[in-house]
């Protein structure tokens, strides 16, 4: 791989600018979509969407700023030695030790499914925490590939990936549920279909990372 150019204070500025502007667009679809979702839901699935979206705004959070601001960093500091292998090491030691966690939080998620939902008085939300848990199975390699591009001042992909996971998250939402209300499924049929969307949209999400990561050949890391 070629050398990565000294970062500049535009380039740093314009990368800020970047992920700026995303989150931006990300908060302003978290929002907008509620409005509609309710006319559509009801009071009622409203509710039962809002009772379980903190777990994924947990999985979310991570994805984007926890894990790939860590690994970000650590890249940033060693890509400055030119140390490619020291960079491999990171990407693969971070991979590893997300993917623990991430299996981890799958597991307690979707086997204590029925115990958490007990827990918050409402056996039948059981099914939508299941669906959810899903999303920490793919918060490892979407926080590894952010992280990367974010450590080597590439602010892009981590962007469009988030504004891209939010997009098809939301509009899964309110296709779905527009589906499932018109069919007259139950309120918890009507939440399951929402919830779904926490997954289609970080499907979404990492298929463009995956893309970056093919069309400017950062693979060929692996390889030097």
């Amino acid at each position: 791989m070629a050398e990565k150019p000294v970062k500049t204070s535009n380039e740093l500025f314009r990368g800020a600018l970047i992920l700026s502007a995303a989150a931006i667009i990300v908060k302003v679809l978290s929002a907008a979509y509620r409005i509609p979702y309710q006319n559509i839901a009801g009071d009622i699935g409203f509710y039962i969407y809002q009772q379980v979206y903190p777990f994924y705004g947990v999985a979310f959070t991570l994805s984007t700023i926890g894990f790939p601001v860590v690994i970000s960093k650590l890249i940033a500091e060693r890509e400055s030695s030119k140390n490619n292998f020291a960079v491999k090491d990171i990407l693969v030691t971070s991979f590893v030790v997300l993917s623990s966690i991430g299996v981890m939080m799958f597991a307690a998620l979707f086997l204590g499914a029925d115990w958490i939902a007990g827990w918050m008085k409402d056996p039948h939300l059981a099914g939508l925490l299941r669906i959810v848990a899903y999303s920490y199975l793919l918060m490892p390699i979407s926080s590894v590939l952010r992280g990367y591009f974010q450590g080597i001042n590439d602010m892009l992909p981590t962007a469009s990936s988030q504004v891209a996971e939010q997009c098809i998250r939301v509009l899964t939402i309110l296709v779905l549920s527009t589906i499932f209300v018109y069919q007259g499924y139950s309120h918890y049929v009507v939440g399951k279909g929402a919830v779904l969307g926490s997954v289609t949209g970080g499907m979404t999400g990492l298929v463009l990372l995956i893309a970056f990561v093919i069309l400017r050949e950062e693979w060929k890391l692996f390889y030097e």
